[in-house]
């Protein structure tokens, strides 16, 4: 369970194809690990993973997870950040043909991975130091956001691929015989294997949900049944039709019918602490930033919003389809969107990114700073999914965005904790003359504060219950970001009055610039310590910032940071189950204020978290995990 780190044990899961070190056995790369579910199946299919494995399929502390990552049954690398598994394949094929081995490596792509420059850098890498490679890809015209010829058409793969100097063939993907005789010849440099495929083949009912065909879930009882039935029929004895004459099995199936800046910075400053009192009834917004954008955007003519291939899964979908022309699709390119972004913001427009916090951060960092962040240019970058809010493991999980982007001169990042949040971060953003990273919320969001308590920049809240004010000292101070705020008052409610610990706690919705001012201000009403909490890494997100403060200024209190512990890696779970592995939950927040203060604290073990917290306005218990279906 986990990834490899220090204290755990460096072992993939490729052990399932065999002894990944034996000189002579083939080497399969797994590129789009959105599919692991496939790659599960064969193992079990040819003996190598017993069937059981299924009952811990994306469960809490399970390797057999959703997007499967280096530690799963069967796969050699992480590559959920689509596009690098073939560069890594590369690498490997060149030392294994240093070392003498003779087993092949063969990598299983998706077409719509050619929407990303790594993979070209790849295919001319492997061409010119004639590094034998075969890669096979299954090119069925669908991405997440729809038809690739719709959301970012590339033309021809199979020209692009021999322009490089790649060998091509192209076959019925649908066709085992074809396929193996297609990569049984070998060649010295990169050999592509087109295999062209319909998504709905041997599954005419799925065709009902086209174009939109990535993780598709059930609409309603009566489709259930319907698939119920088609299972059924599947596992039933019976000849198998094989007959697949009207597979397509050329290219053209899927292509269209027709075919001087200011560079410094203004003084970052915060203005002050404001208090807010808590909604006592917290109720779930659905969506909200899918309502808001579109409304918002009817307003600001100049904004524009740009996404990779997430758009229904950055809730721009609404917007993409009201309002076309302030919207752009550049599919699995954020590197380019990011460039492209601030060629936009140069000639007065507003670009808005929508796309999940690894894809803002990691991926296109040097463009981000180098286009956007230099210059100092308006762009506003929303990253979804922030730290462990996704089950999709490694891959998929912001836990050091807030690192990066720090680093960044000129950038400010703002946190959203709640739907009232959500609602006003465009607001405040806007306003902002400059580079801003939004870490935002999606799906179903508590409304933790009240509406006419929106967002403002640089802005303290100071969460008041009653007693807590800066004019009297207090033991404790506790600063919280994002979903960790709601995860703070649950632990505040959970400790008895009878336990006579005060308590200031502070909310940051502005990350950066970081309120230093304020913290230091704190300080002098605080008798123990702080203890900070954020869905982040420990390592140069809030914590460190609260600790740079207190060590800059010489400020003896106690700090305690909680979060992802530095030198980890998370991995594919529940929010929930990795809020308590990791040590930043309600629970774990409690202990460190038991630790602060130096005695057990009285908990009231008759609260009920979900009393005050995750109901929405009718009463019923809202599931506040991502779904896996929207990652």
């Amino acid at each position: 369970r986990g990834s490899p780190g220090p204290g755990i044990e460096t072992r993939t899961g490729e052990g399932h194809n065999g002894d990944p070190t034996a000189p002579h056995l083939d080497r399969l790369i797994f590129s789009p690990v959105h599919y692991a579910v496939v790659l599960y199946s064969l193992l079990v299919e040819i003996g190598r993973l017993d069937v059981k494995a299924f009952e811990s399929y994306n469960k809490d502390g399970s390797t057999v997870e959703l997007i499967g990552a280096e530690h799963s049954p069967g796969h050699a690398v992480t590559a959920g950040s689509l596009a690098q598994a073939l560069s890594q394949a590369a690498g490997i094929a060149y030392a294994r043909k240093l070392k003498g081995h003779t087993g092949r490596v063969v990598v299983y792509m998706s077409d719509g991975e050619m929407q990303e420059g790594q993979t070209w850098e790849a295919v001319q890498a492997l061409f010119q130091h004639k590094i034998e490679v075969t890669a096979v890809v299954d090119v069925n015209g669908q991405q997440c956001d729809g038809k690739m010829e719709q959301v970012c058409d590339i033309g021809s793969i199979a020209n692009k691929l021999r322009a490089f100097g790649a060998v091509v063939r192209e076959v019925n993907g649908h066709n085992v015989r074809e396929i193996d005789a297609a990569i049984s010849h070998t060649h010295p440099g990169p050999t592509f294997v087109l295999c062209y495929t319909d998504p709905c083949h041997g599954f005419p009912l799925l065709s009902d949900r086209a174009p939109k065909l990535h993780y598709v879930r059930f609409k309603d009882a009566a489709e259930k049944q319907q698939w119920e039935g088609v299972l059924a029929t599947m596992e039933a004895p019976q000849k198998v039709n094989r007959d697949i004459s009207n597979v397509h099995t050329t290219e053209s199936h899927y292509q269209k019918k027709s075919i001087v800046v200011q560079t410094t910075s203004k003084a970052l400053t915060t203005t002050h602490i404001d208090q807010c009192s808590v909604c006592r009834n917290v109720e779930t917004v659905t969506r909200p930033h899918r309502v808001h954008l579109l409304e918002w955007m009817k307003v600001h003519p100049k904004a524009i919003v740009l996404t990779a291939d997430l758009t229904s899964s950055c809730e721009a979908d609404l917007l993409r389809d009201a309002l076309p022309n302030q919207y752009l699709s550049f599919g699995m390119a954020e590197q380019n969107m990011m460039s492209f972004a601030g060629g936009l913001a140069r000639e007065g427009f507003r670009p808005y990114i929508h796309t999940f916090g690894v894809f803002v951060t990691r991926r296109p960092f040097d463009q981000v700073a180098m286009s956007i962040g230099v210059p100092n240019l308006p762009v506003r970058l929303l990253g979804f999914l922030p730290g462990i809010t996704t089950p999709g493991g490694v891959t998929h999980q912001a836990i050091d965005d807030i690192a990066l982007m720090r680093s960044i001169p000129n950038m400010r990042i703002l946190e959203v904790g709640d739907a009232t949040e959500v609602e006003t971060v465009l607001d405040v953003a806007e306003a902002i003359d400059g580079p801003v990273y939004i870490r935002m919320l999606r799906g179903d969001v508590p409304r933790l504060f009240p509406l006419h308590s929106p967002m403002k920049f640089g802005v303290v809240r100071l969460l008041t219950s009653g007693s807590c004010s800066l004019s009297k000292d207090s033991d404790v101070a506790i600063i919280t970001t994002g979903i960790c705020t709601q995860e703070a008052i649950k632990a505040r409610n959970m400790i008895h009055k009878s336990s006579g610990v005060s308590i200031l706690h502070l909310h940051l919705s502005t990350i950066v610039p970081f309120p230093s001012d304020d913290i230091l201000r704190i300080c002098s009403f605080i008798k123990h310590g702080i203890i900070t909490m954020e869905n982040h890494s420990i390592v140069g997100g809030v914590g460190s910032a609260t600790a740079e403060v207190l060590a800059e200024h010489a400020v003896a209190k106690p700090l305690i940071r909680l979060g992802v512990p530095g030198g980890t890696y998370a991995h594919g779970a529940s929010r929930e189950y990795l809020m308590k592995e990791y040590g930043f939950d309600a629970h774990a927040f409690v202990g460190a204020i038991e630790k602060l203060v130096h005695k057990k604290l009285i908990r009231d073990w008759e609260y009920d978290a979900e009393k005050d917290l995750g109901r929405n306005t009718e009463g019923r218990t809202a599931n506040l995990m991502e779904r896996p279906e929207d990652l």
